[in-house]
């Protein structure tokens, strides 16, 4: 998918920029960022079960025209539809604050203001992003609809709604329009602050990232190998039926059948950071670099270094 970005930079000039997402991209960012506090092992189902669901929004001859598919008529549904456009624009923010601003950890607004011991009230963004290499800390409100962007000067209103939480070094309203037919996105509204760059809270916020995402590693439920990207080892995680049924014991949710066809036809694996035990305890030190993305066939890597890989 070729998303055309209407992207206004940190001094206000505007700038027309294109990128391109592939349906594997699409799929991690739609996976992360969409749930909710922390990646974590117990939801692994519905992580499948969101790309399972919103199959009928991913049909690839029209997400490689560039727009989301609908449902036939007599499975549409309205709430649905709305339910995908908010995650589809808050994946394609997410996507965007990697490749725009060169973010190496996006979290969940409420889990950041959860791990810093501030009541979740009030209005607030969707998303706190950190970069690190430019020193600063960024938030996000991101929106996705069927039709026009609306009002963006609300969405800034809204992007810009914690800082009274979490002071910010700019915000962003990331909205992403027309969805169904041509997609668009605004990415608006940087503003400067000098705002010192808090490495506790990066530090504590890539703890908690990577530390569901660690549980990963656990041979009794997965397969568990290397493998080498670009020049740096990561840790391959296959899935099997035999031994995800474990996690359920008598209560595996869905038939065999369905996930025979997504393992043994697809054989996904979930690429994790060599490191990833040590980002978990200790989260990430400021000299760690964000990954130099992977994208190719059947291989995505982020920024974060967490990927998916299929056949």
């Amino acid at each position: 998918m070729n998303i055309p970005v209407d992207y206004i930079d940190t001094t206000g000039i505007r700038n027309e920029l294109n990128f391109t997402i592939s349906r594997l991209a699409f799929a991690k960012h739609l996976a992360i960022a969409g749930q909710g506090y922390a990646p974590k092992i117990n939801k692994l189902i519905r992580t499948l079960g969101m790309v399972m669901h919103y199959s009928f929004y991913l049909q690839r001859d029209s997400f490689y025209n560039n727009h989301f598919s609908e449902p036939p008529i007599k499975l549409s549904d309205p709430t649905e539809k709305g339910q995908f456009s908010n995650l589809a624009g808050k994946a394609i923010a997410d996507y965007l604050s990697k490749r725009i601003n060169n973010s190496q950890l996006t979290i969940n607004y409420e889990a950041e203001m959860r791990l810093r011991g501030i009541p979740v009230t009030g209005p607030r963004p969707d998303l706190l992003a950190y970069s690190p290499n430019s020193n600063s800390t960024f938030a996000i409100e991101a929106k996705g609809y069927s039709a026009g962007a609306r009002n963006m000067a609300n969405h800034k209103i809204q992007a810009q709604s914690g800082n009274h939480h979490i002071p910010v070094n700019f915000s962003i309203a990331s909205v992403s329009y027309n969805i169904y037919n041509s997609i668009k996105c605004n990415y608006h509204d940087p503003y400067n602050e000098n705002i010192q760059f808090n490495l506790e809270a990066f530090r504590n916020s890539s703890k908690q990232y990577y530390s569901g995402l660690s549980e990963y590693l656990d041979e009794k439920y997965f397969e568990v190998s290397e493998a080498t990207f670009g020049n740096e080892r990561f840790y391959e995680i296959g899935f099997s039926l035999k031994k995800i049924e474990k996690l359920f014991k008598d209560n595996f949710p869905f038939s065999s059948f369905i996930f025979h066809e997504i393992f043994d036809i697809y054989s996904p694996k979930l690429i994790l950071p060599i490191k990833i035990k040590d980002y978990s305890e200790n989260g990430i030190s400021i000299e760690n670099k964000p990954f130099a993305y992977i994208l190719k066939n059947g291989i995505y890597i982020d920024n974060d270094r967490i990927g998916l890989s299929v056949r």
